[in-house]
């Protein structure tokens, strides 16, 4: 009950924002100083819920930044930026202790960071996503972000893939392999793949020991095969 009035709460405030900003007369168009103040007020909620050490209000932080910026009521200015990059290494890079304890280690909440940051896009989504796939130890946090730099699609210099491969050779190596990490390995590079990147021998070597490796699931190996199905269509 108190977590449902909490994001009552901060529905209320953010949606007395957009009113202000839209009309405080009723009919005229908001001013700049107006539309400014709204977005101030909604990225010190924001920045406020993401500092809490409750996972819920964190994960209530991420909900609204994708909510309005899918609404296109909010611009991602390099503050508020900041504080999606904090979310997304939340209890890995910034740990808070309590009695020698981690308390803000929140793999949920830094898988939901990485999949925003794969719908803002840019340069500075891939360079927090690629740290997230160097240091994050959770594999659905990895899956999601290597997922996300997927759909960004910016590989400089093989940057992004080489770091998928990585990782693909890593879970090949596993004998439990983790299948949702390696599908959204698959399904990124298949993107990349697809928007002009070049894989070497060695990958594509990678990728056909998964086509018929049994210790993937049916899912992952069909994937594989679709991959290398269109690497062979572009020769």
């Amino acid at each position: 009950m108190k977590r449902t009035l909490a994001a009552v709460v901060v529905l209320v405030v953010v949606m007395t924002g957009f009113a202000f900003a839209q009309d405080r007369a009723g009919d005229r168009p908001a001013t700049i100083e107006e539309l400014y103040l709204s977005q101030e007020i909604e990225i010190q909620i924001i920045s406020s819920q993401a500092r809490s050490n409750d996972r819920d209000s964190k994960l209530l932080a991420i909900e609204t930044v994708r909510k309005l910026y899918e609404a296109e009521d909010l611009n991602i200015s390099q503050d508020l930026f900041t504080v999606i990059e904090s979310l997304a290494t939340e209890g890995t890079s910034r740990e808070v202790r309590s009695a020698g304890r981690v308390i803000n280690y929140f793999p949920v909440v830094r898988k939901e960071a990485a999949a925003l940051l794969g719908d803002i896009g840019g340069p500075g989504a891939k360079a927090v996503l690629l740290e997230m796939v160097r240091e994050d130890p959770e594999p659905m946090v990895l899956a999601e972000a290597i997922y996300a730099l997927g759909k960004i699609g910016l590989n400089e210099n093989n940057e992004v893939t080489d770091h998928l491969i990585y990782v693909l050779a890593r879970e090949n190596a596993q004998y439990a392999p983790d299948n949702n990490l390696a599908l959204a390995t698959l399904l990124a590079i298949e993107n990349l793949v697809e928007q002009g990147a070049a894989l070497d021998s060695d990958t594509v070597g990678m990728i056909i020991d998964i086509s018929t490796n049994y210790r993937y699931i049916t899912i992952v190996r069909d994937r594989a095969r679709a991959v290398l199905a269109g690497l062979t269509g572009r020769e």
